[in-house]
């Protein structure tokens, strides 16, 4: 995974997923490694951290060719992988080099809207809509892919 910005240790990049989708929305993800960000992500999506694998605290009960990064989430009515604490979520995905990537929500969007306008208060309705044409429908997809080297952050 190369980026032409460094994955930073707190906060996100936003990168470039593919370039416009069919309903006109572009497509954009957010990277990160800073753990608040993922655990605040977790939350908007009701995620508990889970792994298929086996670690420390129990025995894998789910084959998942991952790589052995062992790091999941379980959703409300889909809880197939084991839950394990942040702690031991966190240990795992610092453990493997990852990178959090999340499509961009509306959300995400209007604050960078926000931003690019110097931070100004009273177009936050503006920003919203404008944020919700860019986007059109969010699906809340994520992924975990290797840190780049060293050298490269």
């Amino acid at each position: 995974m190369k980026h032409d910005n460094p994955i930073p240790p707190a906060g996100t990049v936003v990168i470039p997923t593919s370039d416009v989708s069919r309903d006109g929305s572009s497509d954009r993800s957010v990277a990160t490694r800073d753990h608040r960000v993922i655990q605040d992500w977790a939350a908007r999506h009701k995620a508990e951290p889970a792994t298929g694998e086996a670690t420390a605290s129990g025995p894998a009960t789910i084959h998942v060719n991952d790589g052995g990064a062992g790091v999941r989430f379980n959703f409300p009515g889909v809880a197939r992988f084991r839950p394990i604490s942040w702690e031991e979520w966190f240990e795992n995905f610092e453990g493997h080099r990852l990178v959090f990537v999340f499509e961009e929500e509306v959300a995400d969007r209007a604050y960078d809207l926000w931003q690019g306008r110097g931070g100004s208060h009273g177009h936050d309705q503006d920003d919203w809509l404008e944020a919700e044409r860019q986007i059109g429908r969010p699906r809340g997809r994520y992924r975990f892919v290797p840190a780049p080297p060293a050298e490269q952050v």
